[in-house]
């Protein structure tokens, strides 16, 4: 046994240095919430009414929801919005 005593410490302290880096891996990432992009294709037609102005503030997504992109495909380029999208 006294001869592994090392061993058996060198694979307790690697053990430990893992399992602490994973910690710090994961609380540094919890405040962060993936984003994900969706694009939507619009063909041309005509322009609907404008809908309600919502409230000011921070983003806050409902629950089922999180912050992601939205690209906007039409005649005139591309339109990129930061908003709440659902999956």
């Amino acid at each position: 046994m006294g001869r592994r005593l090392p061993q058996i410490m060198l694979a307790v302290a690697l053990a430990a240095a893992a399992v602490s880096g994973g910690l710090v891996a994961v609380s540094l990432g919890a405040g962060q919430q993936a984003q994900i992009t969706t694009t939507i294709n619009v063909a041309t037609g005509p322009q609907g009414p404008t809908g309600p102005q919502g409230p000011a503030g921070g983003t806050t997504c409902p629950a089922g929801f999180r912050e992601g992109v939205v690209v906007v495909n039409h005649p005139g380029g591309q339109t990129r919005l930061f908003t709440c999208v659902g999956g």
